[in-house]
């Protein structure tokens, strides 16, 4: 029971490093966040129409609630991310701490890179978007954050 907790507070403890450095990077660059709104517009409207890959996601009508469900998928990835790498380390694939945390979130930028960015209507590696290599950067570097936060994490919980 206690590993299942593990899983959860370390996903969602990464999100929230996640979405924190988004706000100070902000703050940097004025590189505004992800747009989670959007991304709820998306899992809505997969829900209702069963379409996983849209031409643009700004082309499809506003929902009601796609900012609370956009937020939350937010939140559920992070989670199954953060249980994914549990999963590894079981397997003795990775260890606890920073290199295998970043290595961890290095690889998983295949996610946006190869689907969740296609699936928006951005096309792979975001070559529909107006600017592919920046977006791409940035998924990398908030990916290899997060991962490094996941594998953080589970040693912070390794200590006890």
């Amino acid at each position: 029971m206690f590993f299942y907790f593990e899983i959860i507070i370390i996903g969602i403890f990464a999100c929230v490093i996640f979405d924190l450095w988004q706000r100070i990077f902000l703050f940097l660059t004025t590189i505004p966040p992800s747009n989670w709104s959007l991304v709820g517009r998306w899992v809505i409207n997969l829900c209702n129409k069963h379409v996983i890959f849209v031409n643009h996601i700004n082309e499809i009508k506003e929902y009601k609630y796609e900012t609370i469900a956009g937020w939350s998928l937010h939140y559920i990835v992070a989670i199954c991310y953060s249980a994914i790498y549990a999963i590894l380390m079981e397997l003795d694939i990775v260890d606890v701490g920073f290199v295998d945390g970043m290595i961890f979130g290095f690889l998983s930028v295949v996610v946006p890179w190869f689907f969740f960015l296609p699936a928006l209507g951005n096309g792979v590696l975001a070559k529909r978007a107006p600017k592919p290599i920046l977006v791409c950067s940035l998924a990398l570097m908030m990916h290899t954050i997060f991962g490094i936060s996941i594998g953080m994490g589970y040693l912070v919980f390794d200590k006890f």
